[in-house]
């Protein structure tokens, strides 16, 4: 069923990692400043020390990013063991801080056996237009000059990146396992901070939808004129809703809805030979759940390519609770609106403990 359907799609084939990188960068998410950089982190500050016994506590940073062009300070929390033993490190660009979160159930993931660094995407840069403040003024000074540089996207990656420097820095990161996660559109952003930083091993993205996770060729979408949130997000939707996430070329794709030379498994295959999760919600028509198991099927002939297994399932498409987790290509629908609950990130943990270093 499912290998009829991409059939059916005629989705565009695969190029090399380089190759689908440049498109990517160009036509999609914008190339990221190329600049000098150097971090300085605070003293830690403890909020919580009674976690899974007292083995693990919650405390935060403040990182300090300096740039020719001035400096930037923004919080990251951390949830972390004190035992000494090195584990996997999971980073969370995530919309709130720590702690008032409902994407991240503190207490419950400070049971699992890895550490956690979180930060809140408004500390780094607004979710907005505005590129005159907060680390966007300084990665950016001239804002979106081109029609190729980056948008909040690769802002919020980059920073990200910075966030993976620290977390190398720490004595109970183990450097071969460590992943970055995000929901929705800071899924996207997730999935981009992968492709264009090899330390991840692990990537997920939850609910990434459109320009994430979810093809763009034979979405539920396409051909219908009146859009509702019942019908899967097409381009133009969301170019005309967020256009600063993105590079200025993406805008051309909203006529068609569709780029004739590339879709977003492309995206998820770049990050071949990794690990690369992609959750969804039943209910979540607007990130058009059967385009992301099916982009997730795609991307997955990039590991097929050097022997590797991609995605690893049943030709058909997942009941709500079944998940994919054997491959290096992961995949799962849980019964849910648009939300990253704690049975998705049961599902991660799980896929991180399977196939770690």
């Amino acid at each position: 069923m499912l290998k009829e359907e991409l059939k059916k799609r005629n989705l565009p084939s695969l190029q090399t990692r380089e190759e689908m990188m440049e498109i990517l960068q160009r036509e999609v998410y914008g190339y990221l400043p190329q600049m000098k950089y150097s971090i300085s982190v605070s003293q830690p500050q403890t909020k919580e020390n009674r976690f899974a016994c007292g083995s693990v506590e919650h405390s935060y940073v403040n990182l300090t990013v300096s740039l020719e062009t001035g400096k930037h300070t923004f919080r990251v929390d951390r949830l972390l063991h004190n035992d000494g033993r090195k584990r996997p490190l999971v980073l969370l660009n995530n919309f709130h801080p720590m702690g008032s979160t409902p994407y991240f159930p503190m207490e419950e993931l400070s049971e699992a056996d890895i550490d956690f660094l979180v930060f809140c995407y408004r500390d780094i840069a607004s979710d907005d237009g505005d590129f005159s403040s907060g680390l966007a003024k300084l990665l950016l000074p001239e804002g979106q000059k081109t029609n190729e540089t980056c948008g909040k996207i690769g802002i919020w990656a980059w920073a990200a990146m910075r966030v993976l420097d620290y977390g190398l820095t720490l004595e109970g990161t183990e450097a071969n396992n460590v992943a970055i996660a995000g929901h929705s559109r800071l899924g996207k952003t997730a999935l981009y901070t992968a492709m264009m930083d090899e330390r991840f091993r692990f990537v997920f993205s939850n609910a990434a939808g459109c320009a994430g996770d979810s093809l763009a060729h034979g979405n539920s979408g396409l051909g219908r004129e009146k859009r509702t949130s019942e019908l899967g997000e097409l381009i133009c939707d969301i170019v005309k809703n967020f256009p600063y996430w993105f590079c200025k070329n993406y805008a051309k794709y909203a006529e068609t809805n569709i780029a004739e030379t590339f879709d977003q498994h492309f995206l998820l295959a770049t990050l071949a030979p990794r690990y690369v999760m992609v959750g969804s919600c039943d209910l979540d028509a607007w990130a058009d759940p059967k385009s992301q198991q099916l982009c997730a099927l795609a991307a997955g002939k990039a590991w097929e390519n050097v022997g590797l297994p991609g995605l690893i399932g049943p030709d058909r498409y997942l009941n709500a609770g079944e998940a994919l987790t054997d491959g290096n290509v992961g995949y799962f629908l849980i019964h849910s609106k648009h939300f990253l609950s704690r049975h998705g990130w049961k599902y991660f943990l799980e896929f991180i403990e399977k196939h770690k270093i």
